[in-house]
């Protein structure tokens, strides 16, 4: 027993003797010393090969390197002692004349100068490196802000108080454009196309507010305080990154910011084959999932599905161009679309994509008939639906057919509800069900649905004049006045903006008004210039140049019984000014060629209208026209159109 207990202490004191050992010979103050420098230099060398566009196995070589580098310190370390003489062996040198205690002194002052290098990279990359690794933030001005609005000052003093609203405490997050990093300025497409890929998947996600992409990338190219974007986006997380494309390399960098605070909540880069893209928006997504403490990846559909990269950048590219709606845009897109398809000929988005194209482009471009536009429209979505039949896109596309060629209400109105439950948050669904629900009188239900259209995009024109449409059928034209020219003050070329005014003004007899918005938009390049003669012609029957003004309300009717104009956007002006038999027959001619641009009741409305006139009450007579009318009245819509003067001043 006392033997026993002899060896243990024994033991005990070897292994003393040991650590006492390494510390005189400075082991650990050397192994201390080099995990200091060693993280200093990867911090440097990660963000010097990110500049230059190294592939990803330069940095992992690194840091192999370095950790062999660590093992060898340690050895060096124990075996070796620096003398005055020079390195000897430690074994070689007498402990009473070891000089260890004066280089551990040197060692600690080293470690205390690379900490302080550390502290100063870390506040470096914190607050200077930003900009070099995420895309610029563009500066938007909100319509409070510019200095002179699309509209002359005092038109727009009579509403523009619209200030953005501080973001809810619910989780919100905006996806802001990557910048390309790529030496080939083709691929931005690319770039934007991630961002954007990278929106999607989050809007998938239960109880998550995410702003729209025609909102987020406003900010695309200038400079921007985040605490501003974050307010006028209405969300408190920002999502930002970069990407880099070189052969078949795909460096990405995404970081998290919270918007009150700027605070980094979270940051990675991926390295990857382009192959990977679509493993990678789902990584990114998921990780912005936990970071905002929503409900866990678990509940994400990480449903991505690997096609052809061609294909897939066609596809980016074809959306991006859809996005613009701009009649050039929506026929180059188009084609860029069906490119993409023809590779990939099971891709719904590319498919669903397409589909919104053709059932947006009446509203934009006269070019293709509205109805072979729709039907197109209605062949691709069931085609995309085919492929993917939980496609939001193309359910909320197919409606718009339902609605607008079949006159099927119900069908629409299934669709839509169908593609809310599927994704709250996307807005094309929120926007097309308050379309249709202004469209058939259900006005309290409208204003919800395209209120929340508005608030996921609030930098987008098309969702606040969506939104001023049902505030022109509730009889608040303040309003309407305040969002027409919030959605000048974003894109001044916006034709919508200037008919809500115009229409306003007209039912409110405030000429001097109406005659500014029509100077102003004669001097715009707007984006649908059919919209200057119905405007013009608003001026003259204000004016009370009647002679004049049905000159070129018959003029306007033959270019539209040639279709040189579209059929609907005439009935609208000869319904407005009183003239129902020429609507009548406008009407009936659109709806035998499935054109249902003339749904929107601002000025039709129903057979009340016009009981005297033949033509009139024969449209409202067609099956499915009647219905809509029923439809109306069972909503409580009010089946009389304002006429001139007939509105209150706001």
């Amino acid at each position: 027993m006392a033997t026993s207990h002899a060896h243990q202490v024994s033991g005990q004191g070897l292994v003393m003797s040991f650590f006492d050992e390494l510390k005189r010979r400075n082991v650990f103050r050397v192994g201390f010393a080099y995990a200091v420098v060693g993280w200093l230099v990867v911090q440097v060398a990660d963000l010097a090969l990110e500049s230059f566009g190294a592939p990803g196995w330069v940095m992992k070589t690194l840091i192999f390197f370095v950790l062999i580098g660590f093992v060898l310190s340690l050895f060096i370390a124990w075996a070796y002692e620096l003398t005055p003489d020079g390195i000897k062996r430690a074994e070689d040198v007498d402990p009473n004349q070891s000089v260890t205690h004066a280089t551990g002194r040197k060692l600690d002052r080293l470690v205390i100068v690379v900490l302080l290098m550390a502290v100063g990279l870390l506040v470096f990359e914190r607050f200077w490196t930003r900009p070099q690794t995420a895309p610029p933030i563009s500066e938007v001005q909100t319509a409070e802000e510019a200095a002179e609005p699309a509209l002359q000052q005092d038109i727009a003093a009579t509403g523009t108080d619209d200030e953005a609203q501080p973001a809810s405490e619910e989780p919100s997050v905006a996806v802001l454009p990557f910048v390309n990093m790529s030496s080939d300025p083709e691929q931005e497409y690319f770039s934007d196309g991630i961002s954007e890929e990278i929106l999607n998947v989050l809007t998938r996600i239960p109880n998550l507010k995410v702003a729209a992409r025609t909102s987020s990338f406003q900010f695309k190219g200038k400079n921007l305080d985040i605490a501003d974007i974050g307010r006028q986006l209405q969300v408190n997380h920002l999502l930002e990154g970069s990407v880099r494309k070189a052969g078949n390399t795909l460096r990405i960098t995404a970081q998290l910011i919270e918007t009150d605070s700027g605070f980094h909540l979270w940051s990675e880069t991926f390295d990857r084959t382009p192959e990977d893209v679509f493993a990678i928006q789902d990584e990114i997504a998921a990780a912005i999932a936990k970071q905002l403490r929503t409900l866990f990846t678990d509940e994400i559909d990480n449903s991505s599905t690997a096609i052809d990269m061609r294909a897939y950048e066609l596809y980016l590219k074809g959306r991006g161009l859809v996005a613009r709606r701009r009649e050039a845009a929506l026929f180059e897109g188009i084609d860029v679309l069906k490119s993409s398809i023809e590779i990939e000929p099971g891709y719904a988005p590319a498919m669903a994509t397409l589909a919104k194209a053709y059932a947006v482009l009446p509203w934009f471009s006269n070019r293709i008939p509205a109805g072979e536009a729709r039907e197109q429209a209605r062949e691709w979505a069931g085609k995309a639906l085919e492929s993917d039949s939980e496609n939001v896109e193309a359910l909320a596309v197919l409606a718009i057919v339902y609605s607008e060629i079949d006159l099927d209400f119900s069908g629409a109105l299934e669709l839509l509800e169908k593609a809310v439950s599927l994704n709250p948050g996307s807005v094309e669904a929120n926007n097309f069900l308050g379309d249709l629900l202004s469209r058939t009188g259900d006005l309290p239900n409208a204003l919800k649905y395209e209120s929340r259209a508005a608030e996921l995009d609030p930098l987008a024109p098309v969702h606040l004049t969506d939104l001023a449409n049902v505030y022109v059928l509730l009889g608040e034209y303040d309003m309407v006045i305040q969002l027409a020219n919030r959605a000048l003050s974003l894109d001044p070329a916006f034709s919508h903006g200037y008919q809500h005014l115009a229409d306003i003004y007209f039912i409110l007899d405030d000429v001097e008004q109406l005659s500014r918005v029509v100077q102003k938009a004669e001097s715009t390049q707007v984006d649908y210039q059919d919209l200057i003669g119905g405007l013009q012609l608003a001026l003259e029957f204000a004016k009370g140049n009647l002679t004049q003004a049905e000159a070129s309300l018959n003029e306007r009717v033959g270019l539209a019984r040639t279709n040189q104009i579209t059929a609907s956007f005439v009935a609208f002006e000869a319904a407005q000014f009183g003239y129902f038999d020429k609507a009548g027959e406008l009407l009936l001619k659109a709806y035998r060629e499935k054109d249902g641009t003339w749904i929107f009741p601002i000025w039709i409305r129903g057979p009340e209208q016009a009981p005297e006139s033949a033509s009139w009450q024969e449209f409202w007579r067609q099956p499915g026209v009647k219905e809509l009318a029923d439809l109306r009245r069972r909503n409580g819509f009010d089946m009389n159109a304002p006429t001139f003067g007939s509105g209150a001043k706001p």
